[in-house]
């Protein structure tokens, strides 16, 4: 009987070549800051951020009723349920969920788990099409899903390196923009009633949205911090 060790890879990501290391994360940031191939590769984001909201009513005890990822990249995940913390709990778990998912992927391509993690998000992205509630929602998640299923049944060892690596990035990155887009909302108030931070003010009444801003933005600093000391380390880059 095959045992989780069996799916272990031997290569990590100190095993990859130190120009591959940079190389990859270099485009694979360059790819995630630049706004046309952003609008493009930033949709599994906005999953990430859903699944973050889904999984936190599931565990709040919510019952859920879809996830929809719109054309903008906006998103919404539907629950019903009642409880001022739990709501809380749930709102929260948005914008921080990509980068501690970045921060996952990161520390397992570090540990030889790449091929184990590529799974895990097929999984929770085959979870995800069961929940979805519009067409372009089944469309982003089905072309994610089959390209990294793609990567972790056919791919080899560093390829699977290099895809996990490179999403890491894709979702630390794209936490950043999030959370500077959810902010310079609040700064301009223009669509700021939609944001997380705005309904999390409004719920709670005490603590006001860029009291919850700042909470985001700790969470994405330690998981972006990781990230970077991870690639020094791996590179042997560091001082």
């Amino acid at each position: 009987m095959r045992t989780l060790n069996d799916f272990r890879l031997d290569e990590t990501l100190a095993s990859m070549p130190q120009e591959q290391i940079v190389a990859v994360g270099l485009v694979a940031i360059g790819l995630a800051v630049h706004r046309s191939t952003w609008n493009v590769i930033g949709y599994p984001v906005t999953i990430v951020h859903e699944i973050g909201h889904a999984l936190a009513a599931l565990v709040a005890g919510y019952r859920l009723h879809g996830i929809t990822v719109n054309n903008d990249m906006s998103g919404a995940t539907n629950f019903a349920g009642k409880g001022t913390f739990r709501v809380l709990w749930t709102l929260w778990w948005g914008y921080p969920a990509p980068a501690v998912a970045g921060a996952g992927l990161m520390w397992a391509v570090s540990e030889g788990w790449a091929q184990v993690a590529l799974w895990v998000l097929v999984v929770g992205l085959t979870l995800t099409f069961l929940l979805s509630r519009s067409w372009h929602t089944v469309g982003v998640v089905v072309a994610t899903g089959a390209f990294l299923g793609l990567v972790a049944w056919y791919g080899e060892a560093w390829v699977q390196n290099a895809v996990v690596f490179a999403f890491a990035w894709l979702l630390i990155v794209g936490s950043v923009r999030g959370w500077w887009a959810v902010t310079r909302s609040h700064l301009t108030r223009r669509g700021v009633h939609r944001s997380d931070a705005y309904m999390l003010g409004r719920r709670s009444r005490v603590l006001p949205g860029v009291f919850w801003l700042f909470t985001f933005l700790v969470v994405i600093a330690v998981c972006s911090w990781y990230g970077v000391t991870t690639v020094l380390t791996a590179a042997e880059l560091s001082p």
